[in-house]
């Protein structure tokens, strides 16, 4: 399971980095997405590239606003 985990953690933090910019230094699970610069639109964009990524089908609500990276990472990791 931790190194399952730990390359979800990578390709999330990955992700960001190449989709938006964001240094890789700025990214931790405790990271606010709104201070990443990650806003409702861009956090769809990372979300299909995650699953297209990793294979997955992420359940998305349309209710469900993920505050932190960690967040994001949780809804991967529960996908699997």
């Amino acid at each position: 399971m931790i190194p399952e985990l730990y390359s979800i953690i990578c390709d999330t933090y990955r992700t960001m980095n190449r989709t938006f910019d964001v240094p890789l230094d700025f990214i931790t699970a405790d990271s606010e997405l709104d201070d990443l610069g990650i806003d409702n639109d861009s956090f769809n964009v990372i979300l299909m590239n995650i699953e297209s990524r990793m294979n997955v089908t992420l359940p998305v609500d349309g209710d469900y606003e993920p505050k932190k990276v960690g967040d994001v990472i949780t809804m991967i990791d529960f996908s699997k």
